[in-house]
């Protein structure tokens, strides 16, 4: 059964009109004051009073950074040439190989050389523990680009510059190399 055209137009003129009153009817609810026509002005107030609607506050603490030692970024070391299979830098020296295969060498380096006891192996972490001249001395290497930093570490993680640390460093580096 069909609707007689004058119903059917009087139901699309109606739903057109209320589909132009739900488009505008934003502009028609609110004021210009942002608060809702059908509801009290000091509805709005309330919610700006709010706790949660205040601006953040930074603590005093946290609003310089961190100069602790332990937060300083290490400086980095030079790249090697490709013509220069060791290079001497200012902390520790690198290697033109892989982690895994300078720890390789770093050991067969370490039982070679006079006066150093390897106290602990640890591939995991590409490290020797090692004793030497009654200094006890964490060797490590670390990737460094495509290439790998050997180094001498205390137990902060800091680098060792002590006599014993360079002086080993340094033959490490002449068998290494």
């Amino acid at each position: 059964m069909s609707l007689p055209s004058s119903i059917g137009r009087a139901l699309l003129a109606t739903t057109l009109a209320a589909a132009l009153l739900a488009g505008t009817g934003c502009r028609f609810m609110h004021r210009s004051d942002g608060s809702m026509r059908f509801l009290p002005r000091s509805h709005n107030a309330d919610y700006k009073k709010s706790r949660e609607n205040r601006p953040l506050e930074v603590p005093p603490d946290l609003d310089t950074p961190a100069t602790d030692p332990a937060m300083q970024i290490p400086r980095g070391g030079s790249t090697v040439g490709a013509s220069t299979p060791a290079a001497a830098v200012a902390s520790g020296f690198i290697v033109s190989d892989t982690p895994a295969g300078a720890w390789d060498r770093m050991g067969k380096a370490l039982d070679r050389i006079g006066g150093v006891t390897v106290t602990q192996r640890t591939q995991l972490l590409n490290s020797y523990e090692v004793q030497f001249k009654g200094a006890t001395l964490l060797i490590r290497a670390a990737p460094e680009g495509g290439a790998t930093h050997v180094d001498a570490v205390g137990p902060d993680g800091q680098p060792v510059r002590t006599p014993e640390a360079l002086e080993l460093l340094n033959l490490l580096r002449d068998r290494i190399g």
